[in-house]
């Protein structure tokens, strides 16, 4: 992430209409919390994307 306060998009998963038109299917806004670390926001086509499931990231190794 770089240093901006401002707000990013990532693409996740794009697709394409028969007419040709690309359409954004899932994609991942993360903006700086003014409190400290970052806000997330998950934006999704649910034509394309039936769920979302948020799971704690466990670090370190494979077998806790």
């Amino acid at each position: 992430m770089s240093t901006s306060k401002e707000l990013q998009r990532l693409q996740l998963l794009n697709y394409t209409k028969a007419n040709g038109e690309e359409l954004v299917g899932l994609s991942v806004e993360l903006a700086e919390d003014p409190s400290g670390g970052v806000q997330v926001r998950v934006l999704m086509d649910s034509n394309v994307v039936s769920g979302v499931t948020v799971v704690p990231l466990r670090q370190g190794g494979c077998c806790d």
